[in-house]
């Protein structure tokens, strides 16, 4: 599955249904549509939390429940669904505005990683109300839109053996969803922008502020322009720019990753010396992978064994994978070296384990509409290789391998759907102050997005956490003792003004590893 989620988020893909039916409705319209959402939107509480069995809280620290929205704005009185909520420390600070988090993805799961994850709880303190959203179709919301039968671990030939595998099991998933009455096109972008208004006023709240990492930046900036009058701050981690064709300049993400960690690996004494020219040694740990593919058998924490074939396309989607972790671009050189001597274990492993992980944080049915009713329907291939620059990454990556813009094509005819949203018309909320925090070794989002976003705004604060790559807020919040966390508050008691970042002083230095660290990464 992790492929194919990998594989949305860096390319896009082509129209899958009639791009002329494009929700193109005046404002005043859309306005009508949220107003009425929003009145008649109600929080009924679950006092068992889903289910959930709860860690690192107390009953009383925690509000669950469930809001109730209509499949289609345009139909309030239509076909219904709801979102899954949690509310942490729900009576903290009553005079400050709740911070509603919204999730990446698209399709992460947020709400039971908020319940269960203290690491994560720790990350949202900010001494007042945070709201905790499912977006329609992901987690404990009511339908999900899962895929559990797009494995992994049957794609095990070349390249376009397996997207043949994967295409059908997409096809599977769309016709299973579909037969239950699941109408997959009416999960987009500004369905989501205004479920937030709706759990807003579900839950009793005039104004909120919004927090969002990657694509819940996308949402958050969505539901702001929608409604500025009742958002009162953004705060932007990895933030996606929605006036352009984000897929599309996000396709060269990777490509400028790579390329920073080896203009830094040129310029580092020990790196330079023991592996020379890092775009060398890829090349080559390509071409030997290619004459020989190497079979690795990786036992993850689950206790169950897993073979994988380390081929050139699954190599580079390792590589991909590893710019998600904080201290990902230190050990990339070194992993690069080995390939290069035929030794891809240790990277199979971090792979398979990345790999699992978002399998579990991933809907990946919600996943494939929200980009295939928006930016995939509108996706150059053409331009976004513009950003791509290697031969070796169009070669085995981006034009023929699972993470590439031909397969994210396909997938998206595959999962056939109609394009609902104009890519790129999302206007910005230009007069709600933000804290835009991007990371240097971005590979989903560089941080131009970041930047771009800033530009179009009267307020907003830009920082950038130069070794981290994607979601640098919360990384910084894990290996700088809570500085995410201050940066969040200060910002959020003072939107006005810049936060001290002070605090980003305790990270380490960016430092090139040739020899792989004997702790886990």
């Amino acid at each position: 599955m992790a492929l194919v989620v990998l594989a949305v988020l860096a390319a896009g893909c082509s129209p899958a249904g009639d791009p002329e039916r494009t929700d193109d409705a005046d404002p005043d319209a859309i306005g009508e549509r949220l107003e009425m959402v929003a009145e008649g939107a109600s929080f009924v509480e679950d006092e068992g939390c889903f289910g959930v069995d709860l860690v690192g809280l107390e009953d009383d620290d925690v509000r669950c429940g469930r809001v109730e929205v209509p499949l289609e704005a345009a139909e309030p009185d239509g076909e219904q669904i709801d979102l899954a909520v949690a509310v942490l420390d729900p009576d903290a600070a009553d005079g400050d505005r709740p911070l509603l988090v919204l999730g990446g993805g698209p399709g992460e799961v947020m709400v039971e990683t908020a319940l269960t994850e203290p690491v994560v709880q720790r990350s949202y303190q900010t001494g007042r109300p945070t709201i905790v959203v499912d977006q329609r179709g992901v987690g404990h919301s009511r339908p999900a839109l899962d895929c559990p039968d797009i494995d992994d671990d049957a794609l095990q030939g070349t390249a376009d053996e397996d997207l043949e595998i994967m295409l059908e099991q997409v096809a599977d998933c769309r016709d299973g969803l579909t037969d239950e009455g699941i109408d997959l096109g009416a999960f987009h972008h500004r369905a989501n922008a205004i479920d937030v208004h709706a759990v807003r006023a579900a839950l009793g709240h005039d104004e909120i502020d919004l927090r969002g990492t990657s694509y819940g930046t996308h949402v958050a900036l969505h539901a702001a322009a929608l409604d500025p009058d009742r958002v009162g701050a953004l705060v932007l981690s990895s933030p996606i720019d929605p006036t352009g064709n984000y897929l599309q300049a996000a396709a060269g993400g990777f490509q400028r990753a790579l390329d920073r960690v080896a203009v830094l690996c040129a310029a580092d004494e020990t790196c330079a010396r023991e592996i020379g020219d890092l775009d060398q040694a890829l090349t080559e740990a390509v071409e030997r992978l290619d004459d020989e593919p190497v079979e690795v058998t990786v036992a993850p924490s689950d206790g169950e064994e897993t073979t994988l074939t380390v081929t050139p396309s699954t190599f580079l989607s390792g590589l991909f994978s590893l710019f998600y972790l904080p201290d990902g671009a230190f050990v990339l050189p070194a992993l690069i070296d080995r390939a290069r001597d035929g030794d891809v274990e240790q990277l199979a492993e971090l792979q398979v384990r990345i790999q699992q992980q978002l399998e579990e944080a991933i809907a990946v049915g919600m996943h494939l509409s929200m980009v295939c009713t928006a930016e995939g329907a509108h996706f150059d291939v053409d331009a976004a290789l513009e950003g791509v620059t290697s031969q070796v990454l169009v070669d085995h990556w981006f034009e023929h391998g699972m993470t590439g813009g031909a397969a994210t094509q396909r997938t998206c005819e595959t999962w056939a759907v109609d394009a609902e949203v104009a890519a790129g018309q999302i206007e910005l909320p230009r007069d709600v102050p933000a804290l835009v925090v991007t990371g240097g070794f971005d590979h989903v989002t560089p941080p131009e997005l970041g930047e771009a976003v800033a530009d179009g705004l009267s307020t907003a604060h830009l920082v950038e956490v130069p070794i981290f790559g994607h979601g640098p807020l919360e990384g910084t919040d894990l290996l700088a003792d809570g500085c995410g966390r201050q940066l969040v508050s200060e910002f959020l008691a003072d939107p006005q003004r810049a936060p001290d970042t002070a605090c980003l002083d305790r990270l380490p230095p960016y430092q090139p590893l040739t020899e792989l660290p004997q702790a886990p990464l």
